[in-house]
């Protein structure tokens, strides 16, 4: 059961490609709405404003006036930052071509090339960059000679610093000088070392024209695959917006095809993640399956539990007023994590990374002989941060 009539409408305008049948569904999703204000804070959390007014365009849905204006400026915004990011997408892949530091494009830009063809209708907010960890630190200068300034985790990182937050990180987030463009610098695509494995700058690359003369490197397709698996599934798929990228990707494969990538993810460790952004796809935006892989998935205990929490996330009222959901969403991630991966080493991995906190990484620097203490920091740590985050509050 979908949470609303409003839910079922924002998931009928993710579906994709838009076939007649699936314009026949949004429209009678649209006759049965009934809080047109509801919609609009749905399509703004899960950040689908472009392909709910596209949508809703092609299927020739009336919207009340208060509601088609909002929509079309959100949606306008999304397309005009999009359509930003590809620019500066190529301006810093040359940047990096000319320091000779090896670069790929994730997400983004050359993701919504692949998914949709077009900038205009996927919502982005930052260019995704992967680098080998040898390279994180002349990475990191070259953005800051190119006015971009750290965000995440601190101000300033380096040295020791910078070499501990390699190790136990996964990206570092850095903000353009203009306030709007924003680049995560990633030298892994997942915490857990039994996710992905072998999917990394190493691995061969595919070329992807982002406009009829200038292309990028980004991943080939089973590796862009899994990644975006791994990636929905470490956030508990909570916005709708990655698994429209997701199913808009794979929405036109062959049953073989299908079926080859979903193997491709199982050999490199992501199966269960796959897995689930597969049955989501299915259950949320009518994605076809094989009957054969269909049967298999849902055959899956722990895949059904990991359908689950997705779909609590999906649904969680308070990620539509808050930054965050609270204790319950972090147990119901760090329970998915849990779920996402199989045997002892991958089980080992993932206990010893959910038991350092990168915030306190990035703030207590302490030397490798001492890094048993990150686990034991963890807890009075977080509650420091949170106690001075209230106060604070309370203060203003």
């Amino acid at each position: 059961m979908l949470p609303s009539r409003e839910f079922a409408l924002v998931a009928a305008c993710c579906r994709w490609p838009l076939t007649d049948a699936a314009l026949v569904d949004i429209r009678g999703a649209a006759d049965a709405v009934t809080d047109w204000t509801a919609f609009l804070r749905l399509v703004t959390r899960h950040r689908v404003a472009g392909l709910a007014q596209n949508a809703l365009a092609i299927a020739s849905v009336t919207l009340p006036p208060d509601i088609a204006r909002p929509l079309g400026g959100r949606a306008q915004a999304a397309a005009r930052l999009s359509l930003a990011l590809v620019s500066e997408t190529i301006r810093l892949q040359r940047a990096f071509d000319a320091a000779g530091i090896g670069v790929q494009v994730l997400k983004g830009a050359a993701l919504a090339q692949r998914a949709y063809g077009s900038p205009a209708l996927k919502h982005s907010k930052d260019i995704d960059l992967l680098v080998a960890p040898g390279d994180v630190e002349p990475a990191l200068r070259l953005l800051e000679r190119n006015d971009y300034a750290l965000t995440y985790p601190v101000p300033h990182l380096g040295g020791p610093k910078l070499a501990t937050f390699i190790r136990y990180g996964r990206e570092i987030k850095l903000l353009h000088a203009g306030g709007v463009l924003q680049v995560e610098l990633k030298w892994k695509l997942a915490d857990n070392p039994r996710l992905l494995e072998g999917i990394d700058t190493d691995a061969p690359a595919q070329t992807l024209y982002l406009t009829d003369h200038v292309c990028v490197r980004t991943l080939s397709d089973g590796d862009c695959f899994a990644y975006l698996s791994v990636h929905g599934t470490h956030h508990a798929w909570f916005r709708l917006k990655w698994l429209a990228d997701f199913n808009a990707v794979i929405a036109t494969k062959s049953d073989d095809d299908l079926v080859g990538l979903f193997r491709h993810a199982q050999g490199a460790g992501a199966g269960l993640c796959a897995g689930q952004a597969l049955l989501l796809c299915h259950r949320l935006l009518s994605l076809p399956l094989p009957a054969a892989l269909r049967d298999e998935l849902q055959a899956s205990r722990r895949l059904r539990r990991l359908v689950t929490i997705a779909l609590g996330a999906l649904a969680d009222p308070l990620t539509e007023t808050r930054t965050d959901s609270g204790l319950a969403g972090i147990a119901r991630g760090v329970r998915g994590r849990f779920l996402s991966g199989q045997g002892a080493g991958y089980y080992w991995s993932q206990w010893r990374i959910e038991s350092v906190g990168l915030l306190d990484v990035a703030h207590v620097t302490l030397p490798p002989a001492l890094h048993f203490l990150y686990p034991l920091l963890r807890v009075p740590l977080w509650i420091g941060r949170r106690a001075r985050r209230g106060l604070a509050q309370i203060a203003r």
